[in-house]
């Protein structure tokens, strides 16, 4: 999961940060999202291609959470490098649910740039791409 050479065990892991982010989209709590994203936060491959800004953010977010509800997710192969006070994080991820009455199923694989400050990892960017092959049979969504 994450390299013990450049993780500082002395602080909260940007893994759990991730975790995190994943449950906050879950649960619709855009408090804990923008609480998590610096101001200047840089989103790209999702559904408007690119966001700068933690407002176009939480208002795509708040959209999507709208329509849709996330009903599983999960975060795999997840490596962690931190360097000081960045970390890059990145991982395949899986999220099924229901959007519009419609029964969605995604894959991909993200990056995550993560800032320490203030006792916290906070979101700098996030980048996402979605993978064409299907999820696997007996693996987890």
């Amino acid at each position: 999961m994450s390299n013990p050479d450049t993780v500082n065990s002395s602080r909260p892991s940007a893994a759990a940060a991730v975790t995190s982010w994943w449950q906050a989209m879950q649960a619709g709590d855009l408090a804990s999202i923008a609480a998590a994203t610096l101001p200047d936060h840089i989103s790209t491959g999702g559904p408007e291609g690119r966001t700068v800004g933690r407002e176009p953010l939480l208002v795509m977010a708040e959209a999507f959470l709208a329509e849709a509800s996330i009903q599983h997710w999960s975060v795999t192969a997840l490596e962690v490098r931190e360097h000081g006070d960045v970390a890059v994080c990145s991982y395949e991820w899986a999220e099924q649910g229901v959007v519009n009455g419609a029964r969605f199923e995604l894959r991909g694989v993200a990056t995550d740039v993560l800032v320490f400050r203030d006792g916290r990892w906070h979101y700098q960017a996030h980048h996402v791409g979605l993978l064409d092959r299907p999820i696997d049979a007996g693996q987890p969504a």
